[in-house]
């Protein structure tokens, strides 16, 4: 048998973003900013280059390369990156992802950076954006098996 959860218990929402670009850090943004203005408790987990996007500086770099033969053309991905920035903006009214990640924060959604992938990079507190905690793999899971929701994007 399981347990019930009180419906009156704050929901819990763990999402990890494991690439640093467009199409890996816009989706756990704008689900974990609509998740916090629903009410719940929000924390992304980054990992391996999605790891970059808490860099100072890091979440504007994020670039959209396209599929196929056509990410491979020289400057494609820097183009396609202007033009995915430029729909998001007119088109969904979704800001870039650095603006996003601040509103994130303002929304009170924690960022967490997985241990192993700061060790492996050797980041420091100070190369990283305001409000950033580190965690490791077991950390994570303490979380995610707390949560009732839970996505790898």
């Amino acid at each position: 048998m399981t347990e019930a959860r009180d419906s009156s218990e704050k929901k819990k929402v763990t999402l990890i973003c494991s690439r640093n670009t467009i199409d890996g850090v816009y989706p756990p943004l704008i689900l974990a900013l609509q998740a916090a203005r629903k009410g719940a408790e929000v924390s992304i987990f980054f990992t391996f280059s999605g790891i970059e996007a808490l860099r100072r500086g890091g979440a504007a770099k994020a670039r959209f390369y396209p599929p196929g033969p056509m990410g491979a053309i020289p400057g494609m991905s820097r183009i396609a990156t202007r033009m995915m920035l430029k729909l998001a903006a007119d088109k969904a009214q979704v800001p870039p992802p650095a603006d996003l990640l601040e509103m994130c924060r303002h929304e009170g959604v924690k960022y967490w950076a997985c241990l192993m992938s700061v060790q492996m990079m050797n980041l420091k507190e100070r190369d990283m954006i305001e409000g950033v905690q580190v965690i490791d793999a077991a950390g994570y899971m303490d979380m995610a098996l707390d949560s009732n929701l839970n996505l790898f994007i």
